[in-house]
């Protein structure tokens, strides 16, 4: 037993005993903290790579959005199967199984439907990021793992985009609930996506961050509103890095209407896409005609249109040119 004869014998013990305990501490916190904004800023970007593309070909509505329009597209790019599981003591949330026979994602059924939805996301994060391995669990027990912490990160990212956080908060307005609501997120998701995806832009300010955060689920968004203000110029010009692709766009109407042209799309004009165009699909054909000097290329699916009638499409096109 250590005995002190005043409060001035008790800090000198606390100083020289116990403070190089407390540097080092606080030196490993601010690094993992750093390490975590890190891991935050990079799959943060990568996701937003693939969500963005996606968002532009298909010309969602920001204010429309929903992260149900890209998390479908996906698994029908990719044939991924989904379906619901049950385990008696709910400890499984979710499950990616790759295999010979394929992909498969399964999640537990008797979650909150928000629940759901972020485990849906999280799992088509371990596909879409690459994870290596041929099975995934998002469990009470691995949440410190660090793929599982990327999925998670890829989740909120997919769910939440900064894009349509600013198009919902800032430009219209939309209250907590209301935003948490369209999305279908749930209020705990939301409060740390957003304290989260102020960080990336705000180092250093967590609790001036996290003030504003509380007083706009209390229904004052002054605080958060002058926070997007500051940085939407970065969030649009991010936004709009990203173009529509060419091949995407016209694989998307073939695969509607069966036919399209350059009267839709003038970038067909030049031939040398017509090959990048075809290898997406071995249904899909590219030519073009000419008539008084004007000129059409058009693509169709040979499977809704025979030659001959996409032909006859495209010299009613020209003709009303």
């Amino acid at each position: 037993m250590i005995y002190f004869s005043s409060s001035r014998h008790l800090s000198a013990f606390f100083i020289q005993y116990t403070q190089p305990y407390w540097f080092s501490f606080v030196i490993y916190t601010e690094r993992r903290y750093r390490s975590l904004d890190e891991l935050y800023a990079r799959v943060s970007s990568a996701t937003k790579q693939a969500l963005y593309q996606f968002i532009k070909d298909q010309d969602v509505s920001l204010l429309n959005y929903h992260f149900d329009y890209y998390f479908r597209f996906c698994i029908q790019e990719n044939n991924i199967q989904v379906i619901p599981h049950h385990f008696s003591n709910n400890k499984i949330e979710g499950l990616t199984v790759v295999d010979e026979l394929g992909t498969s994602f399964s999640y537990e059924r008797d979650n909150p439907k928000v629940k759901q939805n972020f485990t849906l996301c999280h799992e088509l994060g371990h596909f879409i990021l690459d994870h290596e391995g041929a099975y995934f669990t998002e469990s009470v027990y691995n949440q410190e793992d660090i793929l599982e912490r990327e999925a998670n990160i890829f989740s909120a990212v997919v769910l939440m985009p900064d894009i349509v956080l600013l198009s919902k908060i800032y430009y219209s307005c939309d209250t907590f609930h209301q935003v948490q609501n369209s999305l279908e997120v749930s209020k705990q998701a939301l409060f740390f996506r957003l304290l989260d995806f102020l960080r990336e832009y705000y180092s250093g300010k967590d609790s001036k961050i996290k003030q504003a955060v509380e007083t706009y689920i209390e229904g004052k968004n002054a605080s958060i509103f002058r926070l997007f203000h500051d940085i939407r110029e970065q969030i649009i010009k991010e936004f709009h890095q990203f173009q529509p692709s060419l091949i995407n766009q016209v694989k998307q109407r073939v695969s509607k209407v069966g036919f399209t042209s350059s009267q839709e799309y003038p970038n067909l004009l030049n031939q040398d896409n017509w090959k990048a165009i075809k290898e997406e699909n071995i249904n899909l054909k590219a030519w073009l005609i000419y008539n008084k000097g004007k000129s059409i290329a058009y693509v169709w699916d040979k499977e809704k249109f025979s030659d001959e009638e996409a032909r006859k499409k495209a010299e009613l096109q020209l003709l009303l040119m």
